[in-house]
């Protein structure tokens, strides 16, 4: 379903929730290219990624809510990283939900040309952005109802207390607070934060001040996220649901011929799990 047609006046979260719910599948699968990880058989090169990614999108689009490619793995390969991007959007068409990982921030006017790129040139349906420049400097990414914006909240890396978890004056972590405004900032209801699996406590916390706004789950897999324990503290009530990140130990679960095979069986067992967790 394309953004602007039946439900976008809901704004994105609820799009999401509905999709989400009608497949069964709170799957998201990050695409962040190495081209020396490639399966054998293909050209590690652009050529290459493209078979790849086509045979991947194909075997998963209707087993996943949601593809995440990084931009940065993409650019890194220059124009024709750019085109591939490009190319990965329209094999994916309608068939699922692109989230466009690059946790953009800067002031409005730069993040104009972000919003334009993303949402017009790749027609993604989400971006995750970089919140800390305030509502001013990311409201071009958030003024559209009918595209996401995934809020860059509480990180899976090992180092995010350094900056995030400092207290503030009244004894609330930095990272909590900054919760709590982007709860106020959700007028369009077309919010949502990134909070990594690794950190399910934080989950809780962060559903407890944004109701109503969907959780993006990095982390689980090769960053050892506990996938139960954050469907159980994320789920909230209508459309406050949480989209888990299938990542490298997905996308790279196959090295040879029947390797699309292997990333859609990795999908469909983590699929299951989240149902399984939430019934729990």
């Amino acid at each position: 379903m394309k953004p602007g047609t039946d439900g976008a006046a809901q704004g994105f979260a609820a799009r999401l929730w509905r999709e989400a719910e009608c497949k069964r599948s709170w799957v998201c699968l990050g695409l962040d290219l190495d081209l020396q990880r490639l399966p054998e058989g293909l050209p590690r090169s652009v050529d290459g990624a493209r078979e790849f990614l086509v045979e991947i999108v194909d075997a998963c689009a209707d087993v996943v809510l949601a593809f995440k490619p990084n931009v940065a793995f993409y650019l890194a390969l220059g124009p024709d990283g750019l085109q591939l991007l490009r190319d990965v959007r329209d094999v994916i068409g309608e068939r699922a939900l692109l989230i466009a990982d690059n946790k953009v921030g800067d002031v409005a006017d730069s993040t104009e040309r972000y919003a334009s790129f993303l949402f017009d040139y790749l027609e993604a349906d989400a971006t995750t952005f970089n919140p800390w420049g305030g509502r001013d400097a990311t409201q071009p990414l958030i003024e559209r109802p009918e595209r996401g914006a995934f809020a860059w909240l509480r990180s899976s890396n090992p180092g995010a207390d350094e900056l995030q978890g400092l207290q503030t004056v009244d004894g609330e972590p930095v990272y909590l607070r900054l919760a709590r405004r982007l709860a106020e900032w959700n007028e369009l209801e077309n919010l949502g934060v990134v909070v990594g699996a690794t950190r399910p406590d934080d989950v809780a916390t962060v559903r407890d001040v944004t109701p109503g706004m969907p959780i993006l789950a990095p982390g689980v897999g090769a960053q050892g996220g506990a996938l139960e324990a954050t469907v159980q503290a994320g789920y909230g009530p209508e459309p406050a649901g949480v989209v888990v990140n299938a990542g490298r130990s997905a996308l790279w679960a196959g090295s040879g011929p029947d390797y699309a095979r292997a990333v859609r069986s990795k999908v469909q067992a983590m699929r299951s799990a989240i149902e399984a967790a939430r019934l729990r």
